[in-house]
């Protein structure tokens, strides 16, 4: 390709992401297919055409773009980093830090290879690493919008959050068109508590970006909506006929669902939610999960336990709190967290990680017997070392801190080899108000929340997993708590949670909703709340939607008999009273 063609395919390609800035999306997607027709295997049209698929949030079409230049240039530790960034953003986690690392050997002065290594670790939790790299690459090009926002997150994750509000404004500034760029500063007035400020940054921005249904799904999640709102609520549903990529679309389906629930008027929100699931739906390999578990039962059975208990880290300072997701987490942390004495960490990513290390998920057959050869002496300690140096990032001081990974349920036999003395509480929420409130959410990280068959299934899984931990860990070491008695009496329940992690109860623990401390959740209003029991026995708002939940859970609802029955004629399936039948049996 010629000089002069290759000058003018990438003007066309600069030309359609201007368009793209400007709202006229399908406009840079014509340009795009035309130009891509063209490129042949040109590298600089290819890293162009890689920029503009990662801006119209095609990550995995940006990779294909990418490893075309690359085998071009080898070398290229430019174009490395490129890939390795859109690898990361496909979810290709492992191979992204790989290729960067080979960038980082050809050249470790490269902004974009500096930028990549530090989202994989802000990924990991790793937030002192991240940062690290991440303001070199700072200062190495002090105009990039998206390094700056990403340092913003960064440093908010280490608590420094007026930073962090001073990064993410200057990344807005830089990038006005940038999705993350708006979230990062709503989310950081969120996390310091300025909730009014956030929720006008986000009614700003949905003014100046109409179809960002991103702006659509945070304001739902900060404010509680009311019949005053109706104006706001029409508009919202006017937005939907306009084009907008699957995944603006599912927010802002995800908004109004929570808009109309919070209006109460549930076939409505209902609808929405479903629309949300349809557009958001992913694979999910329940088979692959369920051999996941059974090779943590063979190596982490009784024998293993008893082995290794002696090899553990003595510190107290965790506390886990364990389970489904949306089954009270979230309100467990915050009143765990209120004490001074204590700290909150959300979920951190780093048992998993730590448990990959020792048995990897990649599809291949690992032996028990050779995972547990990786459970040395040593090994123990460096992995309790690595996950107490994410633990204690930002919350110098604390004597407890809580990491409310739902998902860390499955790795309670690795917790209790590294941390003897640590804390697991096991939050418990009906079944079907916590299957539906997965149902409801719009995850970031969750396959399997978009299909009620699929929730249904990953529920039975989780009841299996925390039996299965029962039997061969210690008697008491997991502490139940029942969201729904924690609500109904928060002071006996919670005094029982506190005291239970070494923490004496202050009736003041019933105002953590007051307190300054910085809130890291999904749960944004809530968790600025007092405590409320609206969330209580949810699913009858829904009782004409949840028949197949219900027909799937029927065997942890043998409690519920008598209120199922007086929603029966809603809950029945289209063939009959399956899950009833079961119940009276």
């Amino acid at each position: 390709m010629s000089a002069r063609a290759t000058t003018e395919l990438i003007a066309q390609i600069q030309k359609a992401a201007h368009q793209l800035r400007n709202g006229r999306r399908v406009d840079a997607l014509l340009i795009y297919d035309e130009v891509a027709l063209h490129a042949n295997a040109n590298a600089a049209v290819h890293v162009e055409l890689g920029h503009l698929s990662s801006e119209l949030g095609h990550p995995g079409q940006a990779v294909t773009h990418y490893k075309t230049a690359v085998d071009q240039e080898p070398d290229n530790a430019q174009f490395l980093g490129h890939l390795g960034i859109a690898l990361q953003q496909a979810g290709h986690t492992d191979e992204a830090f790989k290729i960067l690392t080979r960038a980082m050997k050809s050249n470790a002065e490269i902004p974009s290879v500096l930028h990549g290594l530090g989202i994989i670790f802000m990924g990991r939790a790793d937030y002192a690493q991240a940062r690290n790299y991440l303001d070199k690459a700072r200062q190495m090009t002090p105009g990039d919008g998206n390094i700056r926002t990403n340092l913003a997150t960064v440093l908010a994750h280490l608590n420094e959050h007026e930073l962090a509000l001073k990064h993410a404004e200057k990344g807005l500034k830089l990038n006005p068109a940038n999705r993350n760029a708006h979230y990062a500063v709503g989310r950081v007035l969120t996390e310091l508590g300025r909730g009014e400020e956030a929720i006008r940054h986000f009614e700003k921005t949905i003014r100046q970006h109409k179809t960002f249904g991103g702006a659509y799904d945070l304001l739902a999640r900060m404010k509680k909506f009311t019949a005053s709102d109706r104006p706001f609520i029409e508009k919202t549903e006017k937005v939907l006929q306009q084009g907008m990529p699957a995944k603006e679309r599912a927010c802002v389906h995800y908004a109004l669902g929570k808009m109309y629930d919070d209006c109460g008027e549930w076939d409505k929100a209902f609808g929405h939610f479903g629309q949300a699931n349809l557009l958001q739906k992913k694979d999910y390999d329940m088979k692959r999960a369920r051999q996941h578990f059974k090779q943590m039962k063979k190596i982490f059975g009784a024998p293993s336990l008893q082995k290794f208990k002696a090899l553990g880290y003595a510190s107290e300072q965790p506390v886990f709190i364990v389970g489904m997701p949306r089954s009270g987490t979230t309100l467990m942390e915050s009143m765990i967290a209120s004490h001074p004495r204590a700290a909150g960490a959300g979920e951190l990513p780093e048992i998993p990680r730590l448990s990959r290390l020792i048995s990897p998920e990649d599809g291949q057959r690992h032996s028990a017997a050779s995972a547990r050869l990786m459970l040395t002496d040593e090994n123990i300690t460096a992995y309790a070392e690595s996950y107490l140096a994410v633990l204690r990032q930002g919350r110098d001081g604390a004597e407890r801190i809580v990491d409310k990974l739902p998902g860390n349920v499955f790795y309670l036999g690795l917790i209790s080899i590294l941390f003897p003395n640590a804390t697991i509480i096991h939050a418990i929420r009906h079944p079907l108000d916590t299957c539906l409130s997965c149902y409801f959410q719009n995850f970031t990280n969750v396959r399997w929340a978009n299909d009620v068959d699929v929730i249904g299934n990953v529920y039975g899984l989780y009841r299996d997993v925390v039996a299965y931990w029962r039997d061969v860990l210690p008697d008491g070491k997991i502490i139940d708590v029942h969201y729904e008695q924690l609500i109904e009496d928060p002071e006996i329940h919670g005094r029982r949670m506190l005291e239970a992690c070494g923490l004496n109860w202050d009736s003041e623990n019933l105002e953590f909703y007051k307190k300054e401390k910085i809130v890291k959740t999904a749960s944004l209003w809530q968790v600025r709340q007092p405590i409320y029991q609206s969330s209580k026995m949810r699913w009858k708002n829904y009782a004409s939607h949840v028949s197949r939940l219900a027909d799937s859970l029927s065997d942890y609802l043998q409690d519920d008999r008598e209120e199922l029955a007086n929603h029966a004629i809603d809950l029945a399936t289209p063939s009959g009273f399956g899950w009833w039948n079961k119940l009276r049996n």
